[in-house]
Protein backbone atom coordinates (compact mmCIF):
# COMPACT_ATOMS: atom_id res chain seq x y z
CA UNK A 1 0.00 0.00 0.00
CA UNK A 2 0.97 3.87 -0.55
CA UNK A 3 2.29 5.48 1.88
CA UNK A 4 0.06 8.44 3.20
CA UNK A 5 1.19 11.23 2.04
CA UNK A 6 2.63 14.08 4.32
CA UNK A 7 0.42 17.07 4.05
CA UNK A 8 2.83 19.09 6.05
CA UNK A 9 5.27 19.18 2.58
CA UNK A 10 2.65 20.14 0.44
CA UNK A 11 1.70 23.35 2.70
CA UNK A 12 5.26 24.01 3.39
CA UNK A 13 6.53 24.24 -0.42
CA UNK A 14 2.90 26.20 -0.93
CA UNK A 15 4.21 28.89 1.95
CA UNK A 16 7.84 28.58 0.33
CA UNK A 17 6.91 29.51 -3.25
CA UNK A 18 4.82 32.73 -2.49
CA UNK A 19 7.77 34.15 -0.08
CA UNK A 20 10.32 33.43 -2.59
CA UNK A 21 8.45 35.25 -5.08
CA UNK A 22 7.66 37.84 -3.28
CA UNK A 23 11.11 38.46 -1.95
CA UNK A 24 11.71 39.67 -5.62
CA UNK A 25 9.38 41.97 -6.21
CA UNK A 26 10.89 44.80 -4.25
CA UNK A 27 10.26 47.12 -6.94
CA UNK A 28 6.47 46.96 -6.98
CA UNK A 29 5.83 47.74 -3.59
CA UNK A 30 5.33 51.55 -4.27
CA UNK A 31 5.08 51.63 -0.74
CA UNK A 32 6.35 49.43 1.58
CA UNK A 33 8.91 47.88 -0.30
CA UNK A 34 10.06 46.08 3.42
CA UNK A 35 7.20 43.68 2.71
CA UNK A 36 9.44 42.05 -0.47
CA UNK A 37 10.68 39.61 2.08
CA UNK A 38 10.78 36.28 3.48
CA UNK A 39 13.19 34.97 0.41
CA UNK A 40 15.92 32.96 3.00
CA UNK A 41 12.54 31.88 4.65
CA UNK A 42 11.66 30.48 1.26
CA UNK A 43 14.68 29.15 0.17
CA UNK A 44 15.13 27.18 4.00
CA UNK A 45 11.72 25.35 3.39
CA UNK A 46 12.03 24.19 0.14
CA UNK A 47 15.41 22.23 0.96
CA UNK A 48 13.90 21.45 4.16
CA UNK A 49 11.28 19.93 2.04
CA UNK A 50 13.55 18.28 -0.52
CA UNK A 51 15.19 16.84 1.94
CA UNK A 52 12.54 15.29 4.08
CA UNK A 53 11.02 13.90 1.38
CA UNK A 54 14.39 12.17 -0.06
CA UNK A 55 14.34 9.92 2.93
CA UNK A 56 10.92 8.65 2.59
CA UNK A 57 11.52 6.82 -0.84
CA UNK A 58 13.32 3.58 -0.72
CA UNK A 59 17.16 3.04 -1.42
CA UNK A 60 18.11 2.62 -5.06
CA UNK A 61 21.48 2.40 -7.16
CA UNK A 62 22.57 5.82 -7.52
CA UNK A 63 22.68 6.12 -11.33
CA UNK A 64 18.90 5.16 -11.12
CA UNK A 65 17.79 7.21 -7.82
CA UNK A 66 19.73 10.40 -9.59
CA UNK A 67 17.74 9.71 -12.59
CA UNK A 68 14.79 10.28 -11.07
CA UNK A 69 15.74 14.28 -9.81
CA UNK A 70 17.01 15.16 -12.89
CA UNK A 71 13.92 13.73 -14.59
CA UNK A 72 11.85 15.99 -12.47
CA UNK A 73 13.70 19.12 -12.86
CA UNK A 74 15.49 19.60 -15.68
CA UNK A 75 12.82 18.78 -18.51
CA UNK A 76 11.68 22.17 -16.66
CA UNK A 77 14.90 24.05 -16.72
CA UNK A 78 15.62 22.95 -20.82
CA UNK A 79 11.64 23.84 -21.53
CA UNK A 80 12.13 27.40 -20.16
CA UNK A 81 15.48 27.66 -22.13
CA UNK A 82 13.32 26.90 -25.23
CA UNK A 83 10.73 29.47 -24.67
CA UNK A 84 12.95 31.95 -23.78
CA UNK A 85 15.19 31.52 -26.76
CA UNK A 86 11.76 31.86 -28.62
CA UNK A 87 10.23 34.62 -26.79
CA UNK A 88 12.73 36.38 -25.20
CA UNK A 89 15.68 36.06 -27.26
CA UNK A 90 17.69 34.27 -24.39
CA UNK A 91 20.36 31.95 -25.90
CA UNK A 92 22.12 29.93 -23.59
CA UNK A 93 24.67 27.45 -24.31
CA UNK A 94 24.14 23.83 -23.16
CA UNK A 95 27.04 24.31 -20.47
CA UNK A 96 25.21 27.16 -18.92
CA UNK A 97 21.86 25.95 -19.31
CA UNK A 98 22.60 22.71 -17.50
CA UNK A 99 24.65 24.89 -15.22
CA UNK A 100 22.80 27.83 -14.31
CA UNK A 101 19.67 27.22 -16.57
CA UNK A 102 17.56 26.83 -13.45
CA UNK A 103 19.47 29.68 -11.29
CA UNK A 104 21.93 28.57 -8.33
CA UNK A 105 18.57 27.09 -6.69
CA UNK A 106 18.82 24.18 -9.44
CA UNK A 107 22.29 24.12 -9.53
CA UNK A 108 22.59 24.10 -5.78
CA UNK A 109 19.74 21.05 -5.17
CA UNK A 110 21.71 19.24 -7.65
CA UNK A 111 24.74 18.36 -5.75
CA UNK A 112 23.55 18.57 -2.48
CA UNK A 113 21.40 15.78 -4.10
CA UNK A 114 24.73 13.85 -4.73
CA UNK A 115 26.07 14.36 -1.32
CA UNK A 116 22.80 13.16 0.83
CA UNK A 117 22.43 10.11 -1.21
CA UNK A 118 25.99 9.00 -0.06
CA UNK A 119 24.93 10.01 3.53
CA UNK A 120 22.33 8.10 3.62
CA UNK A 121 24.22 5.38 2.24
CA UNK A 122 27.08 5.23 4.72
CA UNK A 123 25.96 7.41 7.69
CA UNK A 124 22.17 6.81 8.56
CA UNK A 125 23.00 5.99 11.76
CA UNK A 126 24.45 9.50 12.41
CA UNK A 127 22.88 11.62 10.68
CA UNK A 128 22.99 14.03 13.35
CA UNK A 129 26.93 13.95 14.05
CA UNK A 130 26.96 14.36 9.88
CA UNK A 131 24.91 17.90 10.42
CA UNK A 132 27.39 18.91 13.40
CA UNK A 133 30.34 18.27 11.31
CA UNK A 134 28.70 20.05 8.31
CA UNK A 135 27.31 22.86 10.33
CA UNK A 136 31.22 23.34 11.54
CA UNK A 137 32.51 23.39 8.51
CA UNK A 138 30.23 25.86 6.94
CA UNK A 139 31.30 28.05 10.00
CA UNK A 140 35.26 27.72 9.35
CA UNK A 141 34.41 28.77 5.36
CA UNK A 142 32.44 31.79 6.70
CA UNK A 143 35.74 32.86 8.38
CA UNK A 144 38.23 32.01 5.85
CA UNK A 145 37.10 32.53 2.05
CA UNK A 146 33.76 34.46 2.37
CA UNK A 147 33.76 38.35 3.28
CA UNK A 148 31.88 38.75 6.76
CA UNK A 149 30.42 42.23 5.42
CA UNK A 150 28.51 40.39 3.03
CA UNK A 151 24.64 39.62 4.09
CA UNK A 152 25.09 35.81 3.79
CA UNK A 153 21.52 35.06 2.68
CA UNK A 154 22.70 36.80 -1.05
CA UNK A 155 26.12 35.96 -1.03
CA UNK A 156 27.71 32.43 -2.13
CA UNK A 157 27.77 31.14 1.21
CA UNK A 158 24.62 30.42 1.12
CA UNK A 159 25.65 27.74 -1.30
CA UNK A 160 27.08 25.66 1.55
CA UNK A 161 24.91 26.73 4.56
CA UNK A 162 21.91 26.09 2.63
CA UNK A 163 22.73 21.85 2.65
CA UNK A 164 22.14 22.43 6.38
CA UNK A 165 18.43 22.75 5.87
CA UNK A 166 18.16 19.85 3.28
CA UNK A 167 19.94 17.92 5.81
CA UNK A 168 17.50 18.93 8.52
CA UNK A 169 15.04 18.22 6.27
CA UNK A 170 16.17 14.45 5.77
CA UNK A 171 16.78 13.70 10.01
CA UNK A 172 13.40 15.00 10.63
CA UNK A 173 11.62 13.03 7.64
CA UNK A 174 13.06 9.58 8.85
CA UNK A 175 10.10 7.79 10.70
CA UNK A 176 10.35 7.77 14.04
CA UNK A 177 7.16 6.56 15.10
CA UNK A 178 4.20 8.77 16.25
CA UNK A 179 4.66 12.34 16.36
CA UNK A 180 2.71 14.98 18.86
CA UNK A 181 2.01 18.36 17.90
CA UNK A 182 0.62 21.30 19.74
CA UNK A 183 -0.42 24.09 18.11
CA UNK A 184 -0.56 26.00 21.58
CA UNK A 185 2.94 25.74 21.37
CA UNK A 186 4.43 25.58 18.20
CA UNK A 187 2.59 28.45 16.60
CA UNK A 188 4.20 30.69 19.58
CA UNK A 189 7.72 29.77 18.78
CA UNK A 190 7.12 30.42 15.13
CA UNK A 191 6.67 33.70 16.24
CA UNK A 192 9.48 33.93 18.07
CA UNK A 193 11.51 32.75 16.06
CA UNK A 194 10.65 34.40 13.05
CA UNK A 195 10.59 38.08 15.09
CA UNK A 196 14.12 37.01 16.06
CA UNK A 197 15.08 35.91 12.36
CA UNK A 198 14.40 39.35 10.96
CA UNK A 199 16.04 41.04 14.66
CA UNK A 200 19.24 39.28 13.76
CA UNK A 201 19.14 40.91 10.17
CA UNK A 202 18.59 43.96 10.78
CA UNK A 203 21.28 44.04 13.65
CA UNK A 204 23.69 42.08 11.51
CA UNK A 205 22.80 45.24 9.02
CA UNK A 206 23.77 47.95 11.71
CA UNK A 207 26.53 46.22 13.51
CA UNK A 208 28.48 45.01 10.54
CA UNK A 209 31.59 44.14 12.88
CA UNK A 210 29.51 41.39 14.82
CA UNK A 211 29.87 38.90 12.24
CA UNK A 212 28.39 36.10 14.60
CA UNK A 213 24.91 37.35 14.23
CA UNK A 214 25.06 36.64 10.96
CA UNK A 215 25.87 32.91 11.86
CA UNK A 216 23.20 32.83 14.68
CA UNK A 217 20.81 33.79 12.59
CA UNK A 218 21.33 30.60 10.45
CA UNK A 219 20.44 28.64 13.72
CA UNK A 220 17.45 30.82 14.52
CA UNK A 221 16.20 30.10 10.80
CA UNK A 222 15.83 26.50 11.56
CA UNK A 223 13.70 26.96 14.39
CA UNK A 224 11.65 28.77 11.58
CA UNK A 225 11.58 25.85 9.20
CA UNK A 226 11.04 23.31 11.97
CA UNK A 227 8.11 25.30 13.94
CA UNK A 228 6.61 26.15 10.84
CA UNK A 229 6.62 22.41 9.75
CA UNK A 230 5.54 21.38 12.99
CA UNK A 231 2.21 24.28 12.44
CA UNK A 232 1.68 22.35 9.08
CA UNK A 233 0.97 19.64 11.19
CA UNK A 234 -1.72 20.79 13.22
CA UNK A 235 -5.61 19.92 12.82
CA UNK A 236 -6.17 23.57 11.78
CA UNK A 237 -3.98 23.11 9.18
CA UNK A 238 -4.84 19.62 8.09
CA UNK A 239 -8.68 20.56 7.96
CA UNK A 240 -7.79 23.36 5.83
CA UNK A 241 -5.87 21.20 3.51
CA UNK A 242 -9.11 19.04 3.37
CA UNK A 243 -10.89 21.65 2.09
CA UNK A 244 -11.87 21.61 -1.22
CA UNK A 245 -11.23 25.06 -3.43
CA UNK A 246 -8.49 25.91 -0.32
CA UNK A 247 -6.48 22.20 -0.51
CA UNK A 248 -6.55 22.54 -3.96
CA UNK A 249 -4.74 26.32 -3.94
CA UNK A 250 -2.44 24.46 -1.12
CA UNK A 251 -1.72 21.38 -3.77
CA UNK A 252 -1.55 23.10 -6.97
CA UNK A 253 0.93 26.21 -6.04
CA UNK A 254 3.25 24.24 -3.85
CA UNK A 255 3.32 21.76 -6.87
CA UNK A 256 4.41 24.39 -8.54
CA UNK A 257 7.34 25.77 -6.54
CA UNK A 258 10.21 24.48 -8.77
CA UNK A 259 8.49 25.99 -11.66
CA UNK A 260 7.68 29.15 -9.84
CA UNK A 261 11.04 30.04 -9.24
CA UNK A 262 12.65 29.63 -12.95
CA UNK A 263 10.02 31.60 -14.38
CA UNK A 264 9.85 34.71 -11.94
CA UNK A 265 12.98 36.82 -12.50
CA UNK A 266 12.08 36.90 -16.68
CA UNK A 267 7.87 37.75 -16.11
CA UNK A 268 8.54 40.13 -12.87
CA UNK A 269 8.17 43.48 -14.00
CA UNK A 270 7.44 47.33 -12.76
CA UNK A 271 4.79 48.80 -15.39
CA UNK A 272 2.07 47.57 -13.94
CA UNK A 273 2.91 49.64 -10.41
CA UNK A 274 0.55 52.57 -11.39
CA UNK A 275 -2.31 49.71 -10.07
CA UNK A 276 -0.46 49.23 -6.92
CA UNK A 277 -1.28 47.17 -4.95
CA UNK A 278 -3.44 45.52 -7.47
CA UNK A 279 0.01 44.78 -8.92
CA UNK A 280 1.16 42.89 -6.52
CA UNK A 281 -1.76 40.25 -6.94
CA UNK A 282 -1.34 40.42 -10.96
CA UNK A 283 1.75 39.72 -11.30
CA UNK A 284 1.70 36.23 -8.59
CA UNK A 285 -1.41 35.08 -11.21
CA UNK A 286 1.32 35.58 -14.02
CA UNK A 287 3.66 33.75 -12.64
CA UNK A 288 1.52 30.95 -11.42
CA UNK A 289 -0.07 30.90 -14.57
CA UNK A 290 3.05 30.82 -16.85
CA UNK A 291 4.84 27.72 -14.10
CA UNK A 292 1.99 25.64 -14.78
CA UNK A 293 2.44 26.26 -18.70
CA UNK A 294 5.83 25.22 -18.19
CA UNK A 295 5.15 22.31 -16.37
CA UNK A 296 2.84 21.37 -19.47
CA UNK A 297 5.88 21.94 -21.47
CA UNK A 298 8.39 20.03 -19.56
CA UNK A 299 5.69 17.19 -19.42
CA UNK A 300 5.39 17.12 -23.57
CA UNK A 301 9.61 17.75 -23.24
CA UNK A 302 9.26 13.93 -21.21
CA UNK A 303 7.23 12.39 -22.77
CA UNK A 304 8.55 12.83 -26.21
CA UNK A 305 11.80 11.66 -25.38
CA UNK A 306 10.44 8.77 -23.52
CA UNK A 307 9.10 5.20 -24.71
CA UNK A 308 5.29 4.83 -25.17
CA UNK A 309 2.19 6.86 -26.63
CA UNK A 310 1.88 10.52 -25.49
CA UNK A 311 -0.77 10.94 -22.27
CA UNK A 312 -2.36 14.50 -22.75
CA UNK A 313 -4.05 14.04 -19.45
CA UNK A 314 -0.96 13.61 -17.92
CA UNK A 315 0.92 16.92 -19.42
CA UNK A 316 -2.12 19.08 -18.46
CA UNK A 317 -2.50 17.21 -14.89
CA UNK A 318 -3.13 20.27 -12.40
CA UNK A 319 -1.41 18.79 -9.84
CA UNK A 320 1.54 16.07 -9.30
CA UNK A 321 -0.72 13.66 -7.75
Amino acid sequence: MAKERDISVDILKFAAALLIVNSHMGFLYVYGKWLATGGAIGDALFFFCSGYTLFLGRMRRFDNWYKRRIGRIYPAVFAWAIVTAFLFGRHAGMKDTILHGGGWFVTCIMVYYVIIYFIRKFFMNRLWTVFGVCALGCVVLYFLYFSTSEVIYSSSFRLFFFFLFMLLGSIIGRPVGERKFNLRLDLPMLVVSTVAFYGLQYAALRYVSHTWLQLLSIAVLMAVTYYAWRVCNSDVLRRAYQSKRLGFAIKFIGGLCLEMYIVQHALITDKMNFLFPLNILLMLVIVIAVAYLLRCCANVFSQVFAEGDMNWKEVFKLTTY
